[in-house]
């Protein structure tokens, strides 16, 4: 290879590893942040996440934290304290009764249950006035009461604002939020019922738990209530669509192999610019006039193969069956010329000669 193909080579090795390097660096300031996730995700480190207050957790003694990715079935059994942070009231409500039984049972099996919703606005209250044509004042349509409500006797109510009152900013994360918990008559935020060995913990907002909540509004009363007594705090993530495949790059992430991939890219590069140049010099050899190949032409290049493929003496053979095979080069001939020729095609004499003769006889004008 030549000095310059070998520059442009490694210039090619050079540009690809400033990209792998700034495309790394991309997503590792994205992770970093944890913007990627979900809201309220313990993987989170703004201030719509929850990893301050897993981070907090590791570093007190004698408690131990962790997070799941998968299934509520997959969750360990025994005195633990499982956080569902940033459930969607509307959606909670929604939930069918296979889902809450789930809950049930993993409370039932010693765990602390604590489902936080995360804060929701409030919404415009509808008019007085505002009915159905031919819609009497008590005349409601009934409603099926949601799975939760019927099982645990808890019911969710909001917080409407006034018509009159601007309508707030959409898209916007609260602090304060509309929902609230009727139980038993009262009114409540936060509602703790008992399921055999553990009980399920309801929280009208998460955003206590919230790094911005810890960062400036910390209510450290308020979290280790929820979080009780046992010293296992488990960060379910799976309610949040996180889940774990058990693929080649979850084992990377899991053991923190990135290094390794790195590496890897290196020994591509190497191999690559091992098999496209040489680590020697390259030799100059001079060309000799002999030594050079000059074009050919087809008839050329027709003849080096017929020279390679058929022997001498059966050329006028194999010349003459390929010109009876294509019925005499779709002319006339009579019967005695074409026996003439067969005759002199099939003795062993000399190729040119006989190429001469033959020549002759189709060119007579006579059939003699």
């Amino acid at each position: 290879m030549r000095p310059s193909n070998k520059g442009l080579t490694v210039l090619i090795i050079a540009l690809a590893a400033c990209f792998v390097l700034g495309l790394w660096k991309l997503y590792e300031l994205r992770f970093t942040a944890g913007d990627i996730y979900p809201q309220y995700s313990s993987l989170r480190a703004d201030p719509l996440g929850t990893k301050a207050l897993y981070e907090s957790l590791q570093r007190i003694p004698d408690i131990s934290t962790a997070r799941n990715y998968r299934e509520i079935e997959s969750l360990p059994k025994g005195k633990s304290t499982v956080l569902f942070l940033g459930e969607n009231p509307f959606l909670f409500e929604l939930m069918p009764e296979d889902q809450i039984k789930e809950y049930e049972a993993l409370a039932a099996n010693g765990a602390r249950v604590v489902i936080a919703m995360r804060p929701v606005n409030r919404q415009r209250e509808e008019p007085l006035d505002k009915k159905l044509p031919n819609q009497k004042p008590d005349d409601k349509k009934p409603h099926e009461a949601p799975a939760f409500e019927k099982r645990w006797g808890i019911h969710f109510g909001y917080i409407t604002r006034p018509a009159t009152q601007a309508e707030e900013e959409p898209g916007t994360n609260p602090k304060l939020t509309a929902l609230y918990f009727r139980a038993d008559g009262k009114v409540l935020h936060r509602v703790e019922q008992p399921f055999g060995a553990g009980a399920i913990v309801l929280l009208a907002s998460c955003y206590p738990m919230s790094n911005e909540a810890l960062a400036g509004d910390r209510d450290t009363t308020a979290i280790a209530w929820a979080l009780g007594s046992n010293r296992q705090v488990i960060f379910d993530e799976h309610h949040l669509g996180l889940t774990e495949s058990g693929g080649v790059a979850t084992l990377a992430r899991k053991y923190h192999l990135e290094g390794l991939a790195v590496m890897l890219l290196v020994l591509l590069g190497l191999f690559i610019w091992k098999n496209s140049t040489s680590l020697l010099s390259p030799r100059l050899e001079s060309v000799g006039a002999e030594d050079s190949v000059a074009a050919k032409d087809a008839n050329s290049g027709l003849a080096n193969l017929l020279r390679r493929n058929i022997p001498a003496r059966a050329l006028m053979r194999t010349c003459l069956e390929e010109w009876e095979g294509s019925r005499h080069g779709a002319k006339f001939y009579s019967p005695a010329k074409i026996d003439r020729i067969r005759a002199l095609a099939r003795r062993e004499s000399d190729a040119v000669e006989t190429y001469r003769k033959i020549s002759r006889i189709l060119a007579e004008r006579s059939d003699a």
